[in-house]
């Protein structure tokens, strides 16, 4: 769990599936920088693969 000081309220750290759909929304933003999106979410290119199809299906669910 991660803390915020300026407000010292407890933040829960983001899963793996959440960092890696954060990733997959930059790079979709056209970040061209795949490596360094990659290495800032902590993810790799197995987690894009694993968590792409959610990562649609979930953007799909917002657009209606």
């Amino acid at each position: 769990m991660l803390s915020y000081s300026a407000t010292c309220i407890p933040v829960p750290a983001l899963s793996r599936r959440q960092r890696t759909w954060i990733a997959l929304y930059s790079l979709d933003a056209g970040h061209r920088d795949r490596a360094e999106v990659l290495q800032q979410n902590n993810v790799t290119e197995a987690d894009l693969t694993e968590f792409e199809e959610s990562w649609l299906q979930m953007r799909c669910r917002l657009d209606q």
